[in-house]
């Protein structure tokens, strides 16, 4: 008797294992989940980007800190602000057409030191994308 509440306990967990797996991967759906925290607005669509080419020289893990109001527990803000705390990354870049400099970012393309990369410039502000072209090798005919 117990084999056999066993063995069904067993069936009923791989049961609810494969209709899990069967709702998450969705290949007919026209949504597509990004692990991404950079956001546009719709306003973007369609409208030209400037970039730069250029080379990361090195990286390292720096923490960006910033004062956010506290909350209770019912979610009202206490009047006093706490501190809050969060990874980036910042880079020396050395651009191919212009001086080295420092820039600060969240790296969410994990991108390294010696990494070809885009500098795209929006508003004054820069943000740095890894190099996805492909270079053709010039000696071939």
């Amino acid at each position: 008797m117990s084999r056999n509440v066993l063995f069904s306990v067993f069936l009923l967990l791989v049961l609810f294992q494969v209709s899990c797996v069967s709702q998450a991967y969705r290949p007919n759906t026209h949504f597509k989940v990004h692990d991404s925290n950079t956001v546009y607005g719709v306003d973007a669509l369609g409208q030209p980007k400037s970039f730069k080419k250029g080379k990361i020289i090195s990286a390292r893990d720096v923490q960006i800190q910033w004062q956010e109001p506290e909350k209770d527990t019912a979610g009202k803000e206490t009047g006093k602000e706490v501190d809050v705390r969060s990874f980036a990354t910042e880079f020396v870049i050395e651009p191919d057409d212009s001086e080295t400099f420092i820039f600060v970012q969240y790296n969410e393309e994990e991108l390294k030191a010696g990494e070809r990369i885009l500098l795209l410039k929006e508003n004054n502000k820069i943000r740095i994308v890894r190099d996805r072209s492909v270079r053709k090798n010039t000696n071939n005919k």
